[in-house]
């Protein structure tokens, strides 16, 4: 009985995480590039394996050589995995000369306060006093990228290039480039806040690319890439997480008062 009740304690954790992450997933079904995540479970490893295994050969002094038999089963589940799926998101016009969206597999890259490199895929820039462009978190752009006083005009190609028109100069001059990061694997970047990811070993290096190379894909000014959720899915996911929750939670007690009524009974 005491094995039933950790396979089901074990359970009510990991719907727990897996609830967390669908209700993450619905706040930010709004959040500019916001990915959505999903729960990867597992069964813990049989722990009568190990039994099962030293007892597969012939039983010791027995005549007709019968061997024990043992059915292997898990003692439970656990979360072994929250991963990020990068599929493109819904794509709007927003009529910002700054916005952009990518359309491929590139990440911006920005530099933040701690000097390393972040990425995201969310492309709601701006700038700041000084003409720098920047995320909504102050964070400029890497390699920088400035835009010249009275300036009226900021023209982004889909290679990335971009131009500024001023009022002294009426015909749009090329003031800087956008390149775009590039991994073998996105789906091993970390999370590390602020809608940025940060390379790891499992994503690989970064490689940085013009946009319209390799698989990249284009820059696309004036619009954005907004969350891929689709709220509906995870609306139904997180009524069917509940109700495996519930039924976790009726076994536990369930099977604590079978314990109690055991407990009883010997007295």
């Amino acid at each position: 009985m005491l094995s039933q009740i950790h396979m089901a304690k074990s359970a009510m954790f990991a719907f727990q995480r897996k609830l967390q992450v669908i209700i993450n997933n619905i706040s930010n079904a709004q959040t500019v590039a916001f990915k959505k995540r999903r729960c990867e479970m597992e069964s813990l490893f049989p722990l009568i394996l190990r039994e099962s295994l030293q007892d597969a050969e012939d039983v010791p002094g027995a005549a007709s050589g019968e061997r024990k038999k043992y059915v292997e089963y898990g003692q439970g589940v656990r979360v072994v995995d929250i991963r990020k799926h990068f599929e493109l998101g819904t794509i709007e016009i927003t009529n910002q000369p700054l916005d952009m969206s990518i359309e491929g597999q590139g990440f911006f890259q920005f530099r933040i306060a701690d000097g390393t490199l972040a990425y995201s895929r969310a492309g709601n820039l701006h700038q700041d006093r000084e003409g720098n462009v920047v995320n909504p978190n102050g964070q400029p752009l890497e390699p920088p990228l400035r835009i010249p006083q009275n300036t009226t005009d900021i023209i982004i190609n889909e290679e990335g290039r971009v131009f500024a028109q001023t009022n002294a100069q009426p015909i749009p001059r090329e003031i800087g480039q956008i390149t775009l990061a590039n991994f073998v694997n996105p789906g091993g970047l970390k999370d590390s806040g602020q809608n940025l990811y940060k390379e790891t070993v499992s994503s690989g290096p970064a490689t940085l690319e013009r946009p319209g190379t390799n698989s990249v894909g284009n820059l696309r000014q004036r619009t954005l890439e907004y969350s891929n959720v689709n709220v509906i899915e995870e609306m139904m996911a997180m009524l069917l997480t509940q109700r495996a929750y519930e039924v976790v939670i009726k076994s536990i007690n369930t099977g604590d008062s079978m314990l109690k009524s055991g407990s009883d009974i010997g007295k």
